[in-house]
C-alpha cells in the first residue's frame, strides 16, 4: 500500500530534487548563483537539523519534512546550476575573443551521417597568437567533411580546430523542433563545420580508459554480427536491441516501428536487462547451495548487468533497468525484500544527481511512465478476466503489460509527437516471444561469433527472427489507421492529462474509488482547452513565410484552409517538411498534406488569387521579385505590400525601389548567406524596410496563439 510513505523514502525525495531541477531549466528569470543557491541549502539542511532535535514530538513532523522538502528543492536547483556549462569560470566563451584555435577531445565514438562524421568535442585548451595556452571548458557539436582523416577519428583522439565556434541557433519557425535547446541540455553550447584543411589530427589519445574499453569492445561485437551473416536491416535491427547501437537504422524501418508502437524493443531497456538478469540467473543456479556460494552468484550478477550496461552506451534507459536490478540483487544478499516503486524512484534520483538534465530527456520520461504505468496496473488490468486456458491467458497478461504502459505514456506520445498508435496490443501480443527469441540467440551469437560454422548457424536463428519481426511491423504499419497523427496537446493539456494519469495510479494504488473524480476532473479541463483551441482555428487567418534552407515556402491560412505557395522541390523533401512545417501546421488543425501552388504557376481560389509573381490574400498584394518580369514601359510604382526576394537573385534594391513602392521587403531564407547581406546593405541604403526571413520565419495575421 503506497499510503505507507515511510517505505517509499526515495519517492518522497525525488519529487522535491526533480521539481528543483525543473524550476532551475524552466523559469530562467531566477538565475541565482550557484554559491547562493548552496548557502540557502545549507541553512534549510541546518534548520531541519534543529527542527528534528528540537521538535521530537511525532505531530510536528510535518515541520521537518518540509524544511527537507524546500533544502532537496534547494539542491536540485543548486545541483542544475553546477550542471550548466557556462557557470565555470573556465568556459571557453569567456576567453573565445583571445583564441585562435583550440584543442579538442573527441567526445564520444564519431557517427557517420548523410554528408558528414558528427562528433561531440570536448574542448581541452586554448592557443592564442600572443598569449600562452589556456585551460578550458565546453562541449561543442562539430561536423567533419567526409575524409579518409575524418574516418580515422575515434573517441579519445586530440583534435585543433579554429575559432570561432558557432552559436546554437533558435528554432527559425513556429513549432519546429528546439534542437538549440536538445543540446544545450546535453551540455552542448555551440557548432563548427569543419573541412579537411580546417582541422589537424594531433595523433594524440586521451581516452577514459572504461568509456575506451567499451567502444572498442562494441565495435568488436558488431563486427563479429557482420561476419555472422547479418547485413542491411537485420543487421541494423540486432545491433539496436542487442548493443543499443541504432545508427544504422533506416528511416523506412524507424518509421515502421514507431507506427507499430514497437519503438522501444530498439531501445536497450530494461526487457533486455530483465532477459539476460534472468538467463544468467539460471545458468549460475548451481551456484545456490551454500551461502558463500549464493554471495558469488550475486555479484557475478551484478558484474554481468553493469558489464553490458556497458557496452551497451549506458543510456538512461539501461541505467534506469540495470540500477533496479542491482537494488534487487542486492537486497537479496543483504536479506531485505524492496518495494519497487521506490527502486524506481531511487534509480531516477541517482541518474537526475549524475546528470540533471536527464529529467527532460523524452526516452528517460517515457521509460519511467512506462515502467511505474506497469507496476500499478497490469495487475488490476490483468484481473478484469479470468481465463482458464493456459494459452489465451498468456495472450491476455501480455495485453495487459501493453494495455498499462500504453496508459502510461500516452500523456508523452500526444505532447512530443502528436500521434497515437492503434493496433500497439497486436504488435506487443507478437513482438514480446519473438524480441525474447532475439535477444538470447543474439546473445549467443555474440559468444560463438569467434567459433566457424556454429557462428553462421545461429546468425542464421537471429537473422530469421529479426527477419520475421520486421515483416510484422511492416504489416502492422500498413493496416488501416496504423498511426493517427496531428493530436496537437498544449502545454496545460499535457499537465492536466499528466495529472490524470497520477491520479489515476493513486486511484488504483490506494484503492480509494473517490480519486477517480478528480481524474475526471483534469480529462474535462483538458477537453474544455481543446474545444477552445478549435473554436478559436476556425476564425484564424494570416500568412506565414517558412524560414528554410534552400526552399521557399509562403503559408496562407483560411480558417482550418491553407494552401501552400512553394517552390517544386519542397513537397518532395520529406524530411524539411517534417522538421520545419508540420509543426505549426498540427497547432493550428491545419491538413498536413495542403494543396500547394508553384512558385511559376497561375492560380484562383475562394481566398487567395495569384497571377504571374501577384498574389493577393484578404486584401493584401503580396510579390515576387523577378527583375525579368519588370516592365520598363510602367510609368508608376506597383503598390504592394510584401515583396519577398528568394533563391540565389542577384542584390538590386534599386530595380526593386524603382518597380514596386513596396511596404516591407522579405529577404527569403532560401537565399544564400552572402547573397542576403548584400540585399541587407542595400535595404539600408535605400532606408528600405526590410524582414530577414534567414533569421525567422514572418507570420502576420494570426489570432490564435
Amino acid at each position: 500500500m503506497m499510503s505507507d510513505w515511510s517505505k517509499y523514502p526515495f519517492v518522497r525525495i525525488l519529487i522535491p530534487f526533480a521539481l528543483g531541477v525543473w524550476f532551475c531549466v524552466n523559469l530562467p528569470s531566477l538565475q541565482l548563483a550557484p554559491m547562493t543557491v548552496v548557502f540557502v541549502a545549507l541553512a534549510l539542511l541546518a534548520m531541519a537539523a534543529l527542527t528534528a532535535f528540537v521538535l521530537k514530538s511525532y505531530r510536528f513532523n510535518w515541520v521537518f519534512g518540509t524544511i527537507m522538502a524546500c533544502y532537496l528543492v534547494m539542491a536540485g536547483y543548486a545541483l542544475t546550476r553546477v550542471h550548466e556549462s557556462e557557470t565555470s569560470k573556465d568556459y571557453f566563451r569567456n576567453f573565445e575573443t583571445d583564441a585562435s584555435c583550440y584543442v579538442a577531445r573527441i567526445y564520444d565514438d564519431p557517427v557517420e551521417k548523410a554528408n558528414s562524421i558528427r562528433a561531440v568535442l570536448s574542448l581541452e585548451y586554448q592557443f592564442g597568437d600572443s598569449l600562452p595556452s589556456r585551460a578550458v571548458t565546453g562541449k561543442v557539436m562539430a561536423y567533419f567533411s567526409k575524409t579518409d582523416s575524418a574516418f580515422a577519428l575515434h573517441y579519445g583522439d586530440l583534435v585543433a580546430i579554429p575559432t570561432p565556434i558557432r552559436e546554437l541557433q533558435p528554432p527559425l519557425n513556429p513549432e519546429e523542433f528546439d534542437y538549440r535547446t536538445y543540446l544545450l541540455r546535453k551540455g552542448i553550447t555551440g557548432q563548427t563545420y569543419l573541412k579537411d584543411e580546417d582541422w589537424i589530427d594531433l595523433e594524440v589519445n586521451n581516452a577514459n580508459p572504461l568509456y575506451a574499453f567499451s567502444y572498442r569492445f562494441r565495435n568488436t561485437l558488431l563486427s563479429s554480427l557482420h561476419r555472422s551473416g547479418l547485413n542491411d536491416d537485420e543487421f541494423a535491427v540486432a545491433s539496436a536491441i542487442l548493443l543499443g547501437y541504432d545508427d544504422k537504422l533506416a528511416d523506412e524501418v524507424r518509421k515502421n516501428y514507431v507506427a507499430a508502437g514497437s519503438m522501444h524493443i530498439l531501445c536497450v531497456s530494461g526487457m533486455h536487462v530483465g532477459i539476460i538478469y534472468l538467463l544468467a540467473n539460471l545458468l549460475l543456479g548451481f551456484l545456490n547451495r551454500k551461502k558463500w556460494q549464493k554471495t558469488l552468484k550475486q555479484v557475478l550478477l551484478l558484474a554481468l548487468i553493469w558489464f553490458y550496461a556497458l557496452i551497451a552506451g549506458l543510456s538512461p534507459s539501461i541505467l534506469r533497468a540495470s540500477l533496479m536490478i542491482s537494488f534487487v540483487i542486492i537486497g537479496e544478499v543483504i536479506h531485505r525484500k524492496g518495494f519497487v516503486i521506490n527502486s524506481i524512484a531511487a534509480s531516477a534520483f541517482i541518474l537526475l544527481c549524475i546528470n540533471p538534465n536527464n529529467l527532460f530527456e523524452i526516452g528517460f520520461q517515457l521509460s519511467y511512465a512506462a515502467v511505474i504505468g506497469i507496476v500499478v496496473l497490469q495487475r488490476p488490468i490483468y484481473s478484469w478476466f479470468v481465463i482458464k486456458n493456459k494459452l489465451l491467458d498468456k495472450i491476455w497478461n501480455v495485453t495487459a503489460v501493453a494495455l498499462s504502459a500504453q496508459i502510461a505514456t500516452i500523456p508523452f506520445t500526444l505532447f512530443y509527437f502528436n500521434q497515437f498508435t492503434t493496433y500497439f496490443w497486436l504488435s506487443n501480443l507478437f513482438m514480446t516471444p519473438i524480441s525474447f527469441i532475439v535477444v538470447i540467440s543474439g546473445m549467443v551469437l555474440l559468444l560463438v561469433s569467434w567459433i566457424p560454422y556454429v557462428n553462421v548457424l545461429v546468425g542464421y536463428l537471429v537473422w530469421g527472427s529479426v527477419y520475421v519481426m520486421n515483416a510484422i511491423v511492416s504489416w502492422i504499419e500498413r493496416l488501416p489507421f496504423s498511426i493517427v497523427k496531428g493530436l496537437y496537446v498544449s502545454e496545460f493539456e499535457f499537465s492536466m492529462l499528466l495529472l490524470a494519469f497520477i491520479m489515476l495510479l493513486l486511484c488504483v494504488a490506494l484503492k480509494k474509488r473517490r480519486m477517480f473524480i478528480g481524474v475526471l476532473s483534469a480529462l474535462l479541463l483538458m477537453m474544455l482547452s481543446v474545444t477552445v483551441r478549435l473554436y478559436q482555428s476556425d476564425s484564424q487567418k494570416g500568412m506565414t513565410v517558412f524560414s528554410l534552407r534552400g526552399h521557399t515556402a509562403v503559408d496562407f491560412v483560411m480558417g482550418r484552409e491553407h494552401l501552400l505557395l512553394a517552390d517544386s522541390a519542397l513537397m518532395s523533401d520529406e524530411s524539411a517538411v517534417d522538421y520545419s512545417l508540420r509543426g505549426i501546421w498540427t497547432k493550428r488543425h491545419l491538413s498536413s498534406h495542403p494543396e500547394t501552388i508553384r512558385l511559376n504557376e497561375d492560380f484562383v481560389g475562394d481566398y487567395l488569387c495569384k497571377k504571374s509573381n501577384l498574389v493577393s490574400f484578404e486584401g493584401k498584394l503580396f510579390a515576387l521579385w523577378e527583375e525579368e518580369q519588370v516592365e520598363d514601359s510602367l510609368s508608376y510604382r506597383l503598390p504592394v505590400d510584401y515583396l519577398l526576394v528568394s533563391q540565389g537573385q542577384n542584390p538590386d534594391v534599386q530595380s526593386v525601389v524603382n518597380a514596386y513602392d513596396t511596404k516591407l521587403l522579405l529577404i527569403d531564407g532560401s537565399m544564400p548567406r552572402y547573397l542576403a547581406e548584400k540585399w541587407i546593405a542595400q535595404a539600408n541604403e535605400w532606408h528600405l524596410p526590410y524582414q530577414d526571413i534567414g533569421k525567422g520565419a514572418f507570420e502576420v495575421g494570426f489570432s490564435l496563439k
